[in-house]
Order: structure tokens, then sequence, then C-alpha cells
């Protein structure tokens, strides 16, 4: 999809005044088995063919999917409870996460958490900043499912999951977004860059943890 400048900096003004650009990188609703999303979760953490497996391996990012609906996954160097503390860390995303300028956890009961994220997408010369609560349900050390409680996105769901045992585990991550734009090509353009970033940045992180 080509655009002429002019009319790609109309389109992303009109985006920022929706609060359609993508804006939370690590959001995800709760599924259940009975959900069309619990089985296809279940299908796409299962069905990796060797040249995939050989690429994990190799410390490469998978990322597929199209027109919102996005699987990623890394293979990282260091434990479950290393990558369940990054992925949980929720007042200090912003210094490991790209866009994200603040986080703060507001409410803890047990496994269930509620956190305030502000996020910024700059793309010259536009910078917009975007408010977003999202309520998280955790099952340690596996999983952990999110749902957005206010945000300006038309929807916004998915899945992590953490699997593997010993210095080595994937970090799967599942999400379906839609922008509620006319123009969506553009927009999921964005968000699918912006989703191979936010895997790169964990690996980074949890490597960085675990010191390797």
């Amino acid at each position: 999809m080509n655009l002429q400048p002019s009319r790609f900096l109309a389109h992303l003004s009109d985006w920022f005044a929706l609060g359609l650009l993508p804006t939370v990188l690590l959001p995800i609703v709760l599924l259940t088995p009975s959900s069309p999303a619990f089985a296809q979760t279940t299908a796409t953490q299962i069905a990796l063919t060797s040249q995939e497996q050989t690429a994990l391996r190799q410390g490469r990012i998978l990322l597929s999917g199209e027109d919102g609906n996005y699987t990623a996954r890394v293979m990282v160097n260091g434990s479950a409870e290393t990558a369940w503390a990054v992925l949980t860390d929720y007042n200090n995303f912003a210094n490991f996460f790209p866009s994200v300028e603040s986080s703060q956890l507001l409410s803890s009961d047990r496994n269930q958490k509620v956190f305030e994220q502000v996020n910024v997408v700059r793309i010259f010369p536009i910078t917009r900043r975007v408010r977003v609560v999202i309520a998280a349900s955790e099952t340690y050390p596996s999983n952990i499912a999110f749902q957005l409680v206010e945000g300006d996105l038309e929807g916004l769901q998915g899945s992590w999951y953490v699997t593997g045992a010993g210095n080595q585990v994937m970090i799967t991550h599942q999400v379906i977004v839609d922008p509620g734009s006319s123009n969506r090509s553009l927009f999921f353009s964005i968000y699918k860059d912006n989703l191979q970033k936010t895997m790169a940045a964990l690996k980074q992180e949890i490597e960085r943890r675990s010191g390797r």
C-alpha cells in the first residue's frame, strides 16, 4: 500500500484523534476453553514446523498473521520464573518496552491485577500519548490473560504463554486487534512492525536479567 506523505500523515492524524494507533503491545484477554481464540491458541502452541523450531533455536522471532490477528514467538535464554517476572513487572514496563512511557500497578488481589499504562507513538512529525487501563489474570508461571478495561482501540485481545523448563523457554504471544479505522491496512502494517520490536525487547530484558 503506497501513500503520498501528505495523505499518510493525514491518516495518522485521524488515527491519533480516535486513539487508534497501536498503543499497548502487551494486551491480552481472558480465554476460556469454549472460546475460538482458545482453540486457536492451543493449536498454534503445538504446530511448529522443523524450520520454525530451528529458527527459534537460532534466536529469531517468528511473527505470523495478517489483518489484526497475529502470533509471535521467541526463544529466550532464561528460566520461566525470570520470564514471568519480566511479563508481570507492571511498574517498570517503560524501562524495557518500546513505546511505553509509563506504567503503574493500580490494584492487586492475589492473581488479579489492574494496571495503567501510557504509551507514546512517534511517527515524524507526530507524537501521541495514549492511556489505557488493563485487567490481568495470572496463572503462574505459564499464562497471563489480559482484558482491556479502558482504551482507545475498538478491540484488543490475546494471550501470553511461557512454555519449557530449565534455562531456555519459549514465549508465545497471540493478539487480535481491531482499530475500527477505515485505513486498516496501514494501521496493521505499523502494528505488526511494533509487535516485532516488542518481542525483541522482551527477549533482551529476560536475558539481561538472566545474566546472558
